[in-house]
């Protein structure tokens, strides 16, 4: 994380801000931009994967998935917890 943050400004609706605000207000998140930090950084994580599984999709369909099929599988298909337990 070491990387120096820059504001951003946003437009949500009334109801999106008002959850927010319950959410920090709970104890959860120490402020909207730590909520709004992470609920990004999740948008952008599931992107990366959709992408890369139609580019996998797009790969077998092309008949290159028969070859290694188990390959493609269990490195592609395979989700992997994003959340640190402990």
């Amino acid at each position: 994380m070491g990387q120096t943050k820059r504001k951003a400004v946003f437009t949500a609706e009334p109801t999106q801000l008002d959850q927010i605000q319950a959410v920090v207000r709970s104890g959860k998140y120490r402020s909207a931009s730590e909520f709004l930090r992470e609920a990004i950084g999740e948008k952008l994580r599931r992107l990366r994967q959709e992408r890369l599984e139609a580019q996998v999709a797009s790969y077998c369909a092309e008949g290159y998935g028969d070859e290694d099929r188990v390959l493609a599988e269990s490195q592609a298909f395979v989700r992997r917890n994003t959340h640190a337990t402990g």
